[in-house]
């Protein structure tokens, strides 16, 4: 039975006993909990854990799951993968373990006719009821039934609490004879493969260790695409099925021979098999969303993953661009099934190519590196180690991998000594302007409403004075800088990525007006960084807080502008575009997001198009407070979850139709208020994050009068019209090239001109030709002079000097004379020029200050060759 079939029987066999199919979740889990979705059940987790109602009682799922518990053993059995497919039936207070027994043998003996003399069971050493429903119900014999204890036959609780209870699992016996006398499922000899797990959730776990009964029982059960294919394909690998055949054969092309596939665990990865999981995973991943970056995050293990796999392609000198060749069979097997997979092929390709050139950077980089190691370095030391982290950007796992590779070891104790003593310099510098509060402390204390959404003006009573140390203060007067607190403000202070507020405050009760300098949030309470400008200001004084209108104003045109260009390079280059982070300040930002190439022309061009298309639009904007989890449904993305989580309500900015995004900073009403938006520039700034640099409004507006300007600078001086100025200037500099290259030619003939009239003069002493002169010309032309000279006398010595820089400098040549040194007849004529010189037998040069003497040490250098001559 192909995969394929497994697949499709399994679903609509649970869907005929009452079960509903649902779709695979994503690889993402929508848990903060968990980095990536690892079993069938993750998607049913609220539910397990009593959180929310099951919307169905019985489903049925074929879950793509991902995981690197075992990354190291994939490739040396046949059975372990990073990427797999989990079959799934669940009960959800409905049946319990009679039904899920049944189902489950039902299906295995009679939808895919498996013997069941072949079919072994384990069951949690004190679950009487499973042992009894499998001996009694089913019939199977007790010798088949096997009692194992917690470690195996035992799910859960995650944690310390919650769920949990006894599982039974499936086994399939291969028909190999007996390791032992006690051989049977919970043995390594490979007779046995585990076909299917059936959990019974069946307590709850309480801190304590005490379990309770639940009131509602649920079922959980997985069952591996991979394993049970490869048992009903009679193949001991799983590697052998179907499911690989096609990314195996796509590799035997690639290597031009056969790939055997081993049977049973190997000592050492096998490359091929390596390759043939991992193609799978950085599909799976990519097209979910993922990118790989160096953070600790999925995009580390995602980066990981492709290290590992780019590894083992050197091992089978497989270039890592090559590895792309192996998208299209993993999309033809699976694309029918998972159509993501179909639609962000060309993304997941261009990802593999990007990293295949992060991997041999990398490699490069770490091989100079380890190339300095003394002679005879076996342990290479932490300190080492941490510098190449630090300093040149390579992870630790890269770091491993390759000292292994080399059969060295790694003191990583010393790089842990190293890494904790620059966190905690890195403490210890952690100082902010807001009154020197480290990032952990800074969770408000003392909250300061903001209420400049609507206005940009309020009184507020000051609450508190304090100065750069924290310290309160009973008074602030002229001339002096401090911290104002109030308990509410219209100040919008930096968060997000975006810049303060500035303006001013006015003294209500007493004469005293202040500038605000910068706004930021503290213990404290919100602080306004001011310079009294005239009079004074005490605590309980009622005062006037203005913000400065133009300059918001600006900032809220460029911070919508964000939202726009993120929609926008979402729409261009796909969904796997997440902001990195942001910078905005008075109509001009810069704006990070995730992507792993440069953007071509073209790609900039539609997305400064696509945002400005909502600018003409006039669009008004939606701003509204929702709880958390309703914004997410309504499709509103969190940039930096982690900011939002554990707040009841949350504030959605939306542009109808382009944007709906969670954000707490200022914007515009409508998205005609932008005005002008220009793209500056795009570029690197980490790998995989690049930043759009952009303008708008009245910088924009500056921005295109400026190149407008230039345009017709340009066109006064090529003589043009504005709208030539092109073609003209491409005109102007073919006419140039074309001016250089006739230039280039007759040097060449004034040169091989010039050399023929100084060989003209060329003595001849014993057979070899004697040449020496004082020419024009920088070092570099008298060089290429000499190897021309050479090149027309042929047996030769050959001597010219030349002024250059206010020093003498000689070249001295010797062709086919093995008893004349160029090196001694250049330190010869270099001592009359008060300097040095030397070189090779065959070319030297050298030379002094005195360049006044050169005819005196080119008749010095020639008199030594020819006594030379003269003497051999």
């Amino acid at each position: 039975m192909k995969s394929a079939e497994l697949r499709r029987a399994f679903l609509e066999y649970f869907q005929e006993n009452g079960h509903v199919i649902l779709p695979s979740a994503s690889l993402v889990p929508n848990d903060p909990t968990l980095l990536f979705t690892s079993a069938g059940m993750v998607q049913f987790k609220d539910i397990f854990w009593g959180k929310i109602p099951p919307r169905y009682p019985r489903v049925t799922t074929c879950q793509k799951c991902f995981r690197t518990t075992d990354l190291e053993r994939v490739g040396t059995t046949p059975y372990h993968h990073t990427f797999f497919e989990m079959l799934g039936n669940f009960s959800f207070g409905d049946y319990f373990k009679e039904g899920a027994i049944q189902l489950a043998w039902r299906f295995l003996t009679g939808e895919l006719s498996l013997p069941k003399e072949r079919l072994w069971v384990s069951v949690y050493e004190e679950d009487e009821e499973a042992y009894a429903i499998w001996r009694d119900v089913v019939g199977l014999p007790s010798e088949r039934i096997v009692r194992l204890g917690k470690d195996q036959n035992w799910w859960g609780p995650v944690g310390n609490s919650g769920p949990c209870g006894p599982d039974t699992e499936i086994y399939w016996d291969w028909g190999d004879p007996p390791c032992g006398p006690s051989c049977k499922p919970s043995c390594d000899c490979g007779r046995f493969s585990e076909v299917w797990n059936l959990v019974f959730m069946q307590y709850d776990a309480e801190p304590s260790g005490t379990l309770r009964e639940l009131a509602k029982k649920n079922i959980d059960t997985g069952m591996g695409l991979e394993r049970m294919s490869a048992v009903l394909q009679g193949v001991r690998s799983n590697f052998a099925t179907d499911l690989f055949a096609p990314i195996l054969e796509e590799l035997q092309r690639l290597l031009g021979s056969p790939i055997p596939i081993p049977q049973s665990p190997t000592p050492e990865p096998h490359p091929p098999l390596v390759l043939a999981d991992h193609i799978r995973a950085v599909v799976f991943l990519v097209a979910d969303g993922v990118l790989p970056d160096s953070e600790e995050s999925r995009g580390s293990v995602l980066r990981k993953v492709f290290m590992r796999m780019f590894r083992y392609a050197e091992r089978l000198r497989i270039p890592g661009p090559e590895l792309v060749r192996l998208v299209a069979p993993v999309v033809e097997t699976l694309g029918g099934v998972y159509p993501e997979i179909v639609e962000r092929r060309a993304l997941v390709e261009r990802v593999i190519l990007a990293e295949a050139g992060v991997f041999r950077r990398r490699k490069e980089a770490l091989d100079r590196l380890m190339a300095k190691l003394p002679p005879g370095t076996r342990v290479i030391p932490g300190e080492v180690a941490f510098t190449w982290y630090d300093t040149h950007g390579i992870p630790r796992d890269f770091i491993e991998a390759e000292a292994q590779e080399q059969g060295l070891s790694v003191d990583w104790e010393g790089f842990e000594r190293e890494l904790a003593a620059q966190r905690e310099r890195s403490r210890q510098s952690v100082a902010y302007d807001t009154v020197g509060v480290t990032g952990e402390e800074a969770v408000a204390a003392r909250a300061t409403r903001f209420v400049g959404y609507t206005t940009l003006t309020a009184e507020s009573p000051l609450e508190l004075i304090v100065n750069v140390l924290g310290q309160s203060l009973p008074r602030l007067a002229g001339g002096e800088e401090g911290h104002l607190v109030f308990p509410e403000t219209p100040f919008y202070a930096e968060a997000g990525g975006q810049i303060a507020d500035t303006g001013w405050i006015e003294n209500l009760s007493r004469p005293g007006r202040a500038e605000v300098l910068d706004v930021q949030k503290s213990p404290q309470g919100t602080l306004h960084k001011v310079r009294v400008l005239e009079g004074e200001f005490r605590p309980g004084d009622r005062c006037l807080l203005r913000v400065d209108e133009e300059r918001r104003k600006a900032i809220q045109r460029a911070h919508t502008a964000t939202h726009l260009l993120h929609a926008a390079l979402r729409q261009v280059l796909g969904e796997h575009v997440i902001q990195a982070g942001s910078w905005v300040g008075p109509e001009e930002l810069r704006f990070d997001f995730t992507h792993f190439a440069p953007l071509s022309p073209e790609e900039l061009e539609r997305v400064e198009k696509i945002a400005f298309g909502a600018v003409l639009r006039d669009i008004a904007l939606v701003v509204e407070e929702l709880p958390l989890e309703e914004a997410k449904k309504r499709g509103a993305i969190a940039h930096f979850e982690e900011e939002y989580r554990g707040k009841e309500r949350v504030r959605v900015v939306q542009v109808p139709g382009v944007s709906m995004e969670l954000c707490g900073g200022t914007h515009v009403s409508r998205t005609g208020e932008i005005g002008p938006l220009v793209i500056l520039s795009e570029e690197s700034v980490a790998a995989g994050t690049r930043r759009i640099r952009a303008v708008v409004g009245e910088k924009a507006r500056r921005f295109l009068a400026e190149v407008r300007q230039e345009r017709r600078k340009l066109a006064t001086l090529l003589e043009a019209p504005e709208g030539e100025v092109l073609a003209k200037a491409e005109k102007v500099l073919g006419e140039l090239s074309s001016l250089r290259r006739e230039n280039d030619r007759l040097r060449e003939e004034l040169a091989l001109l010039r050399a023929k009239e100084l060989a003209s003069r060329a003595e001849e002493v014993d057979g070899t030709k004697l040449l020496g002169a004082v020419v024009e010309g920088d070092p570099e032309a008298v060089k290429a002079l000499a190897d021309r000279l050479a090149e027309l006398l042929g047996r030769s010595v050959i001597v010219l000097g030349t002024a250059y820089g206010g020093r003498g400098f000689l070249v001295a040549k010797v062709l086919g004379v093995e008893s004349v040194s160029a090196g001694e007849l250049v330190r010869a004529g270099a001592q009359v020029l008060g300097g040095s010189g030397g070189g090779r037998p065959t070319f030297a040069q050298g030379g002094g200050p005195k360049a006044e003497n050169l005819p005196q040490a080119v008749a010095e250098a020639l008199s030594r060759a020819r006594a030379t001559l003269r003497s051999s």
